[in-house]
């Protein structure tokens, strides 16, 4: 979090999310590391809330379980309303087979620097900042 700074286009596209949409951040971290990073970020007040690790019993999101038990934390039983965006292929993975529609963030592969892809993403973006060319429909308008 200490390389973080401010992202005021992020701000300004989660801004411009439909508000009734809840957004939770889903991390395999602990809350508080995740809330310094999203205050670094200039975004935690964007957010219903954390979904982190602890929440999952210790479940990482490489596990189908703890989509399960994200969905309970935020209240949510219809599984078609949940969007998960990821840079990790083995999470896309879980995501859909849960039935969550999941994009894959980043097309170059964090360890290996190669080339990505995932055949379980509905979608595939370079950067989260890209969002509304393959969501539209979730954008109330244009930021």
């Amino acid at each position: 979090h200490q390389m973080l700074v401010p992202d005021d286009k992020l701000r300004q596209i989660i801004l411009a999310i439909d508000p009734t949409i809840r957004k939770y951040v889903f991390t395999a971290s602990v809350r508080h590391h995740a809330a310094r990073c999203l205050q670094a970020l200039g975004i935690d007040d964007l957010f219903d809330g954390i979904i982190d690790v602890k929440d999952c019993n210790f479940e990482t999101k490489h596990s189908v379980s703890s989509f399960h038990i994200a969905m309970n934390k935020a209240s949510v039983t219809n599984v078609e309303e949940c969007i998960f965006l990821d840079d990790s292929l083995t999470n896309i993975l879980a995501a859909s087979q849960v039935g969550w529609r999941s994009v894959l963030v980043g097309t170059t592969g964090r360890d290996c620097g190669k080339k990505v892809t995932s055949e379980h993403a509905e979608a595939e973006i370079e950067r989260i900042h890209d969002i509304e060319k393959i969501l539209p429909e979730i954008f109330m308008h244009k930021y």
